[in-house]
């Protein structure tokens, strides 16, 4: 395994921890579809939605923010996914609620801290 895949998942683990103590579901994780991934499938039970998570963990910025990274084509390609998803796992072609969510994640000197970027749309690209 590398060094950026064993960083990534250990992202997700933490991603995925975090929005477990907010009270979220994990449905599924590393979910692969034609195109894309989506890196954790979230439910709210309290207001009966599904969450696609795109998780991005750094280390430093010499590469730019997490934010960043999420891109327009990136986006499109979450979307497909979720379509897929519903589809495929669900077994329904009726897309239910959904959004999009970024959980940011960096790691510097042992110091981890978490952005949850909730509701990601078109208008942020």
């Amino acid at each position: 395994m590398t060094r950026q895949k064993e960083l990534g998942d250990r992202g997700e683990q933490i991603a995925e921890e975090f929005l477990l103590r907010k009270g979220l579901e994990c449905v599924d994780r590393n979910f692969h579809a034609q195109g894309g991934e989506i890196d954790l499938v979230m439910y709210d039970k309290k207001k009966d939605e599904y969450i696609f998570v795109e998780v991005k963990t750094r280390t430093n910025k010499n590469f730019g923010t997490g934010e960043v990274s999420i891109t327009k084509t990136k986006f499109e390609k979450i979307l497909k996914a979720a379509e897929d998803f519903f589809r495929k796992k669900l077994k329904t072609y009726e897309i239910p609620f959904f959004r999009v969510d970024a959980v940011i994640i960096e790691i510097e000197q042992g110091e981890i801290s978490c952005e949850h970027l909730p509701n990601i749309g078109w208008e942020d690209f």
